[in-house]
């Protein structure tokens, strides 16, 4: 046998097998075009459901991540002081000024006022001179009087209060700065038979302020020089 026959043979046979393949004379059939294979995928017998499970961790796994919360805003991060911690850090002292005069007094009131803080104000009349004299006489002529009998007696250091008002025609006989001395001179007239002299008390009002206050602003108030001296301690 020659070459060219074996291998003509050969080609016959594998022919046969596959036309014997597509008829389905090995067991199978072959799929017998597109419609068949399409009835092939919808077969009921071959769907299978996934398991409740098997869905839920598909579905987180294609899930996209979640969006990252917006930042706070810087105001927001930094903590916040509340209001009683900033009270708290304010100093708050008791100060108190006396021997104010009114123009003072008013001056001070009003700058103290204007920073927020309530001022406590009282006056108090202050002797400030003792004055040794005759009370004032009915008129003129009677004041004249009582001058030329104090003249006898020895007593030079005098005059009558010639001005309008409650102690016009009065008879002075001196002014002292304390009441000890008022009470000396007072004493000397008597001994020399004066008569009717007495001491009466000069006296001007004076003001004392208290407030409660922050310290950092009373001390710039207790700068003033026009009121640095008049600066003392509270009363308890």
């Amino acid at each position: 046998m020659t070459t060219l026959r074996f291998l003509f043979i050969l080609l016959v046979i594998l022919n046969a097998l596959a036309f014997g393949a597509l008829k389905g004379w090995f067991g199978f059939a072959a799929p017998a075009g597109e419609p068949e294979r399409i009835s092939n995928q919808l077969h009921p017998d071959r769907i299978r459901l996934l398991a409740p499970t098997s869905t839920r961790e598909n579905s987180a796994a294609i899930e996209p991540p979640p969006a990252p919360e917006p930042a706070a805003p810087p105001d927001e991060i930094a903590p916040q002081q509340e209001p009683a911690a900033i009270a708290a850090a304010a100093v708050l002292i008791c100060q108190a000024w006396s021997g104010l005069n009114a123009s003072d007094a008013d001056r001070l009131s009003a700058r103290l006022a204007a920073s927020g803080m309530t001022p406590r104000q009282r006056s108090t009349e202050v002797p400030t001179s003792w004055w040794v004299r005759i009370p004032p006489q009915p008129n003129r002529d009677a004041a004249e009087r009582q001058v030329r009998a104090l003249r006898a007696k020895g007593i030079d250091d005098l005059f009558i209060v010639q001005e309008a008002g409650p102690n016009q025609y009065a008879i002075s006989l001196g002014l002292f700065k304390t009441e000890a001395s008022s009470n000396v001179h007072l004493s000397q007239l008597r001994a020399k038979g004066v008569r009717g002299a007495g001491i009466a008390t000069r006296s001007t009002v004076e003001y004392r302020i208290e407030v409660d206050g922050d310290e950092a602003q009373l001390a710039s108030i207790a700068e003033d020089e026009a009121l640095a001296r008049h600066r003392t301690d509270c009363l308890p």
